[in-house]
């Protein structure tokens, strides 16, 4: 019978040394003979982890910021992308050897027309990222007002909700959907209620769509990133001061880029985590694991200060 070492070998291609160590240490080694095998695979181009090719994917707000980049991502990893945006990313589409679709998500028809469309042109739809977003000025509950909240959620959650809606006739089994949340739908900021809001209730239509579409083997995740380095994040009403909340209360005290939450998209949407629905994955440089260095730091010498 063949032991466990044919067996790596046999899986792997590569052979693994029989050792005389006690059997924790054995364990460790075929773990890691295994590991190492799976390198070389990689290396010598057998297998490529997170490979999208011959995906078709449309990704919404995709002419800049987050979905410019995982358009970018996704292309290199093979797959055919159709940017929609309700700014002009045609350019940007043809560079990628793929198509645009002005697109305003906050209507209904225009998402329904955009799918359509983008199933007319290449067959199916794999994959759905609703990544476009707006951001409407700080204010504290008292201070903002209804437009404020219907327009994040016009384009926020109702843009996903109606991508969700609409792309389920043309995605096959094995499809996947992301939403681009924010760290602020899963933490509350003082002055960010109505953004919040609308973020907050994306993680729960991701949720509820994740157990909807599941027995037609369809998957639906979330990307909830802190601040990231954007066009948005320099139209924000005071992005110095988001800036400056990140560098003292988040452990790894930088923005994000958008190329960082490109690849948690390509990690959600890829059939290698075809375990994963229902998740809103954190990019948050540490922040919700609990109080940074940096601002301990600053209560401690605070309080030292009271104490002289």
């Amino acid at each position: 019978m063949a032991g466990k070492e044919d067996t790596l070998a046999a899986i792997h291609g590569v052979a693994i040394q029989p050792t005389c160590q006690n059997d924790d240490s054995a364990k460790f080694s075929e773990q890691a003979a295994a590991g190492a095998a799976s390198m070389l695979i990689m290396e010598k181009g057998e297998e490529q982890m997170f490979d999208l090719d011959g995906k078709i994917a449309v990704i919404t707000g995709g002419a800049s910021g987050i979905g410019l980049a995982t358009a970018q991502r996704f292309h290199a990893a093979g797959a055919q992308v159709v940017i929609a945006d309700i700014a002009d990313g045609s350019a940007k589409a043809e560079d990628l050897d793929g198509l645009f679709v002005h697109t305003d998500v906050a209507d209904e028809s225009q998402v329904a027309a955009l799918l359509d469309r983008a199933a007319q042109h290449y067959g199916r739809i794999d994959i759905l990222v609703n990544n476009a977003g707006i951001a409407i000025g700080a204010g504290t509950i008292s201070e903002q007002v209804y437009e404020d909240y219907r327009l994040q959620f016009d384009v926020n959650l109702m843009g996903a909700v109606f991508g969700i809606k609409h792309v389920v006739d043309h995605m096959p089994a094995g499809g996947a959907i992301v939403n681009t949340s924010s760290m602020a739908g899963v933490l509350g900021f003082p002055g960010f209620a109505s953004y919040g809001a609308s973020k907050w209730s994306m993680i729960g239509i991701t949720k509820t769509a994740a157990l909807e579409l599941a027995p037609r083997g369809i998957r639906v995740n979330a990307v909830c990133p802190t601040g990231v380095a954007t066009p948005m994040m320099d139209d924000d009403v005071a992005p110095e001061d988001e800036v400056a909340m990140i560098e003292m209360f988040q452990p790894i005290n930088r923005l994000a880029t958008a190329d960082e939450v490109a690849a948690a998209i390509q990690f959600l949407v890829a059939g290698d985590c075809a375990m994963v629905t229902g998740h809103a994955l954190h990019l948050d440089g540490g922040l919700f694991a609990g109080t940074s260095v940096q601002s301990l730091e600053l209560a401690l010498e605070a309080f030292r200060t009271r104490q002289r």
